[in-house]
């Protein structure tokens, strides 16, 4: 089993997280042409330089590229891409979108939208064909190749990293013998039009793609609208085929995502002329390039741990929205990443201190104006969290112990929503990390961070209890951030 840098796949206190199974549904396999491209040498498609292809054949291995010959048997430790407001595992039957939960309270999830590019090819020979998976985190890549002694068939999918509401999936076929004969590619798609989140229905074709859309089944609270979701996605043909007098072929098909009809067909639009200028991949290419450029750890002489620092990183910065600003609201950042977090795995996608604590002084260091994203989502929920303080009889804020997008309490457990009350200065303490960064007085001034800061302090007042024999306040019935359930008491001077 190849090892593909991946956060672990968690479960919360008394959940478990079963492995995913396989796609049940054969879905649809329209007949339709497709977007055909200009092909390219294997180096420009990967992004890679000259000088790249120097620097690898000095070492053993690039640390920002990840191959293998078999992919893992545990289908939670695929490799995963996302943009912030997409993500896909690999080999994987669905789809998140940043923001988009179905289920009230403790039930509530990451909606599963169906994916579009999860395909499998069947080449001439496919018995002999050498396969290769390969994860490339300086452009944001997944490949899948097959190589026979005629034919070179690479498919490669990708969450675009600043056209955020595009998924890509692109083949490539290049011809390695003289042989002047077609060959042709099987094309297998696994896209089934359905959720067991969203209510999906067919809505009219769009530019020659599909249009589907729905609404979630089950607001996160009692009474709230249920959110949107408009997917626009070019059909799969059954097969693909190399003509006799050509030296490769490359076909590009699109998805488009949103949560506005709108803005779906906007998006496709925009897509469609940036593969009709072939500008689609490099562009995206290039906005990885930008991210990479400003955020980079980098080790002499240990080529292990060099790349697992890289696909670290990697995985945290695609779960990240783009620096510059976005049409859409981001939410945070949950452990298991953006990828993943459906119903019965990695926290269901749910935000708490692992975002404060654990990922977010990586985000400061390297992007102050990303980090100050992750904390504006802390001042969007305030409402919520003196909501929740007052339901429990407190003054300021209490932060739920796992939030999604409303900002009230989505643990499905009550004693953690009621008992790690540590998330509150887990809170606070990131606003005093941006703070001594960046010395920012305006986002705290004009933007509602001393808002946050001082609500939670008005709780914590609220919440001591004075102890006359040694002089002090204590913090009584509250474990200690180790996930366990003895009752502690914390000293307050």
């Amino acid at each position: 089993t190849p090892f593909f840098p991946h956060p672990t796949s968690v479960s919360a206190p008394g959940r478990t997280a079963p492995p995913t199974g396989p796609p049940q549904s054969p879905g649809l396999r329209p007949e339709a042409e497709s977007t055909r491209l200009r092909g390219g040498s294997r180096q420009e498609r990967e992004g890679v330089t000259d000088q790249d292809t120097n620097k690898m054949s000095e070492c053993e291995n690039d640390p920002a590229v990840f191959s293998s010959d078999t992919l893992p048997s545990d289908l939670r430790f695929m490799a995963t891409l996302a943009n912030g407001y997409l993500g896909t595992r690999i080999y994987s039957d669905v789809m998140h979108m940043n923001g988009v939960y179905n289920g009230e309270g403790g039930d509530c999830c990451r909606a599963d939208i169906p994916s579009t590019v999860n395909i499998r090819l069947t080449v001439p020979d496919e018995s002999t064909a050498k396969k290769t998976y390969t994860l490339n985190t300086r452009t944001g890549t997944f490949s899948t190749t097959k190589e026979t002694k005629d034919l070179l068939v690479t498919q490669q999918i990708f969450a675009h990293r600043s056209q955020v509401h595009l998924m890509v999936l692109t083949i490539y076929v290049e011809r390695m013998a003289t042989s002047k004969k077609p060959f042709t590619i099987e094309i297998k798609s696994l896209f089934d039009p359905h959720s067991q989140n969203i209510d999906f229905m067919r809505g009219p074709d769009f530019m020659e793609a599909m249009y589907i859309h729905g609404e979630t089944l089950i607001p996160e609270v009692k009474g709230a609208a249920r959110q949107s979701v408009h997917m626009i996605a070019m059909p799969l043909p059954g097969s693909l085929t190399l003509l006799p007098n050509e030296r490769s072929g490359s076909w590009q098909f699109l998805t488009a995502v949103a949560d506005t009809e709108e803005q779906a067909k906007e998006c496709f639009a925009e897509g469609q002329i940036l593969v009709q200028s072939d500008q689609l991949y490099s562009s995206h290419v290039s906005a990885w390039a930008a991210l990479w450029s400003g955020s980079c750890i980098s080790l002499r002489g240990c080529r292990k741990l060099n790349q697992a620092l890289r696909g670290c990183l990697y995985y945290l910065l695609s779960a990240l929205p783009p620096v510059k600003s976005t049409d859409f609201q981001y939410i945070g950042l949950s452990p298991g990443g953006l990828s993943n977090g459906g119903n019965g795995e990695d926290y269901f996608g749910h935000i708490f201190w692992d975002q404060e604590i654990w990922l977010y002084p990586v985000v400061l260091a390297f992007y102050p104006q990303l980090a100050s994203i992750l904390l504006k989502n802390r001042i969007r929920t305030l409402p919520a969290a003196k909501s929740i303080a007052a339901q429990q009889g407190y003054l300021g804020a209490k932060y739920p112990w796992e939030s999604a997008v409303t900002g009230y309490e989505v643990c499905n457990e009550d004693i953690y929503g009621l008992k790690e009350i540590h998330i509150n200065s887990d809170i606070s303490f990131a606003f005093q990390q941006y703070f001594n960064l960046t010395q920012d007085l305006e986002f705290f001034r004009k933007e509602g961070g001393w808002d946050v800061v001082c609500s939670i302090a008005e709780f914590w007042s609220s919440r001591v209890t004075w102890n006359p024999s040694e002089m002090c306040y204590d913090i009584k019935g509250t474990p200690c951030p180790i996930y366990n359930r003895l009752q502690v008491q914390l000293k307050s001077l």
